[in-house]
């Protein structure tokens, strides 16, 4: 391979350094920090958009659905939610530690935003083929979904371009389109009355598409179909380590909340994803910061890959404690009111719940930043344990102590998760940094 060197390999300090300005001047430290810190700082803030996304959609349809409802709506918003995670193992992610998004050649791009495309499409025909067989309220949102997979594949994609290309503010603009333009359209149709959870689906997919024709002509087109088998071979050292993380991570959700329905009930469960709300929002941000570092911690040293990690836990620590100051507060009636449920039984979940996030965002982040440093197969090996965790947790407390219950598995399943994933990623550490001494 002469010179090549691959993503994981270690890169000379040089490669990592912030690039020359124009005028050909070296940059001072100062520039480099304020640099560095705007870039992190806008991704994260694109990242909070992103899941204010998330949490927007599954909260106007509260008011309007019943529990039983309500939990078939989120099964249906999990299905996009996998395929994120999924084509962000075999395009996204790949196309950031391998830094093609850095590439001068646009056609570069092209190959992993077909790929993208491709999954989209694949994810589409499959929730066209499963509507068939159902009716009602599960059969809309599934044609729903079939038409809007492959644009959000597109769009998920194009946000990972924007930050692989130092251009956060083109993920800005779309992910900050998309919101505001979701948020007006459900307040007028809520105004008048109009709101299912039907149409809150509709309306979040067709302003998701509408931002999707906005990022294609950002980003460009992913129109390049036969360059997704060159893709995969080209990166078949990360892709397999990747993708099975993330078949475990959105193949988790379904059996996870599976096992939930099994032991609280469709209704249970409703309720169970009600308190999940504004969890479910903070886990996608700890989860999109924690990918976002991929292009940030690719080649450095040992000692940042632990750094950045430890940094992210810390943030989400606060917020999550700031989040149960705030749900001691709440006051009940309110709340009861606003997700059409007794407050008193889902304060004490919420709670929990916020415990769940902090594990899950500690040891998310654990692991992609040891997808950043080649050791992709952390994440495997995390995860299988959890998950087996997680299910027998869900089944023995669910079905004794209900809807708290469930969310108390969940809870400890994420921390002998992220305990596993911190002692794989320390350990690596340890052997790099020996490995490092013995060379010099």
């Amino acid at each position: 391979m002469g010179n090549l060197k691959l993503p994981f390999e270690k890169v000379p300090k040089a490669v990592t350094k912030p690039p020359t300005p124009v005028d050909g001047r070296a940059p001072s430290w100062f520039r480099r920090l304020v640099d560095r810190a705007g870039y992190q700082s806008l991704v994260t803030v694109d990242q909070l958009l992103f899941s204010a996304i998330a949490f927007v959609v599954q909260a106007a349809a509260i008011p309007v659905s019943t529990d039983a409802e309500y939990g078939i709506f989120t099964l249906v918003v999990m299905v996009q939610t996998g395929q994120w995670y999924i084509g962000r193992a075999i395009a996204s992610e790949p196309m950031l530690v391998s830094r093609t998004a850095a590439a001068t050649d646009p056609k570069a791009l092209r190959p992993p935003a077909a790929t993208a495309l491709t999954l989209g499409l694949v994810i589409g025909v499959c929730s066209l083929l499963v509507a068939l067989f159902l009716d009602g309220t599960a059969r809309d949102l599934l044609l729903i979904q079939a038409v809007a997979s492959p644009f959000l594949g597109v769009l998920d994609h194009a946000r990972y371009v924007g930050y692989g290309k130092q251009r956060p503010l083109v993920s800005l603009v779309l992910d900050g389109g998309w919101l505001l333009a979701f948020a007006a359209t459900a307040a007028t149709f809520a105004l008048a009355d109009h709101l299912s959870p039907t149409r809150t689906y509709a309306m979040w997919a067709i302003t998701g598409i509408l931002a999707t024709l906005v990022a294609v002509a950002l980003t460009g087109g992913p129109f390049s179909l036969g360059s997704v088998v060159g893709w995969i071979k080209e990166q078949r050292k990360l892709i397999p380590g990747f993708l099975i993380d993330a078949l475990y991570l959105a193949a988790g959700i379904y059996a996870t909340f599976g096992m939930a329905i099994w032991a609280t009930g469709l209704d249970g469960y409703g309720l169970l994803r009600k308190a999940m709300t504004p969890i479910t929002a903070m886990t996608v941000l700890f989860v999109g910061i924690g990918n976002a570092l991929l292009a940030h911690l690719a080649g450095r040293s040992a000692k940042d890959v632990v750094r950045a990690p430890a940094i992210v836990s810390l943030l989400a620590a606060g917020v999550c404690v700031a989040g149960m100051l705030v749900v001691v507060v709440l006051p009940a009636d309110l709340m009861s009111g606003l997700l059409k449920a007794d407050w008193s039984t889902l304060e004490p979940v919420v709670l929990v719940l916020l415990v769940y996030a902090l594990l899950l965002a500690s040891g998310q982040t654990a692991m992609v930043a040891a997808k950043a440093s080649g050791q992709a197969w952390v994440g495997p090996r995390v995860r299988t344990i959890q998950l087996v965790c997680e299910l027998a947790l869900i089944a023995l407390l669910g079905t004794q102590f209900g809807v708290i219950g469930a969310a108390t598995g969940m809870a400890l399943a994420w921390a002998i998760g992220a305990a596993i994933a911190w002692i794989g990623l320390t350990r690596h550490a340890r052997a790099d940094n020996a490995a490092s001494a013995t060379t010099d």
